[in-house]
């Protein structure tokens, strides 16, 4: 009988484990695929994505934030807060002097000082991504912001990719407020927020649809571990088509009995050898950019 009981209550313990990781990946993925599909949104079509594509540790995927945008007051198709300068520094914390509201001061999104009234289109822990307009080859630059200061009209930003590509003509540099999602440990963060627990990795892989066919050719998936690994500063992101999107979720506990517990790999993340008893679950799906895809004019 205690022999029965004791193998009831692995069971059991193990399937409620499965489940809660199980259902707290599809309830993320949603909420991930939703700001993929939105992504591009009355923005430059260059400026909808970026990333920090990396093969030994997770990778951090921004996309621009639809909900700063009200469809019935801001009607220009290219919105952008813009700012001086030539370029962007990589890997480093910069400031920037720009009317924080995307075009319209008197409708901002958020309410950063908690005064009871919105005053930016940036929020504090969330992301933003940077791109010359007028050069969109340039590709993007993206990192989250550190500071909000609407007295100031003043964005603090810390780069986490590389700086933008080479300029080729006069610059038109413009912000845009983004979601970010980041793995701090076994946490996944959205906009600076803990989303879940017990995610161990995040990989992204891109198609960035160079010649303009529709047609997935050989190299045109970017970080799936076959072509070459996604740079954001070397892409025109209006080229870009789908984003897939893969989470590796394991439980809580370790499983003494379970002798298969090893960490899973996607697209170009290098594997990790060993068992550890953890059980996980992959998560993969595809997500089209139909906000810079179904343009007839790109921006």
């Amino acid at each position: 009988l205690m022999e029965s009981f004791t193998v009831n209550q692995r069971a059991y313990i193990v399937v409620d484990q499965v489940t809660e990781s199980q259902q707290s990946m599809r309830a993320i993925a949603d909420l991930i695929e939703r700001d993929i599909r939105h992504a591009g949104l009355m923005v430059p079509a260059g400026g909808g994505i970026c990333g920090v594509d990396q093969i030994a540790q997770p990778d951090s995927l921004f996309v621009s934030d639809a909900d700063a945008i009200d469809p019935t007051g801001q009607l220009d198709p290219n919105l952008g807060a813009s700012f001086g300068g030539t370029n962007v520094p990589s890997f480093g914390t910069m400031t920037l002097n720009l009317d924080l509201s995307l075009e319209n001061p008197d409708r901002p999104a958020y309410d950063t000082d908690a005064d009871g009234a919105n005053d930016s289109d940036f929020q504090l822990g969330a992301g933003v991504i940077v791109m010359d307009r007028a050069n969109p080859g340039r590709g993007t630059a993206c990192g989250t912001v550190t500071n909000v200061s609407a007295a100031t009209n003043q964005l603090t930003i810390n780069i986490l990719s590389p700086s933008l590509g080479p300029l080729a003509g006069t610059p038109s540099l413009v912000a845009i407020p983004a979601h970010a999602y980041q793995l701090n440990g076994l946490q996944l963060l959205r906009d600076g927020l803990v989303l879940a627990q017990g995610v161990e990795d995040l990989q992204i892989a891109y198609f960035i649809d160079s010649n303009d066919d529709n047609i997935v050719d050989p190299g045109e998936y970017l970080g799936d571990g076959i072509g070459p690994n996604y740079q954001a500063n070397a892409v025109d992101g209006s080229d870009a088509r789908e984003i897939r999107l893969n989470l590796v979720v394991r439980t809580r506990a370790q499983d003494p009995t379970f002798n298969q517990g090893q960490f899973q790999t996607t697209e170009n993340r290098v594997a990790v050898a060993g068992n550890d008893g953890f059980r996980r679950r992959v998560h993969t799906s595809t997500a089209l950019l139909r906000n810079v895809a179904h343009r007839t004019t790109v921006f």
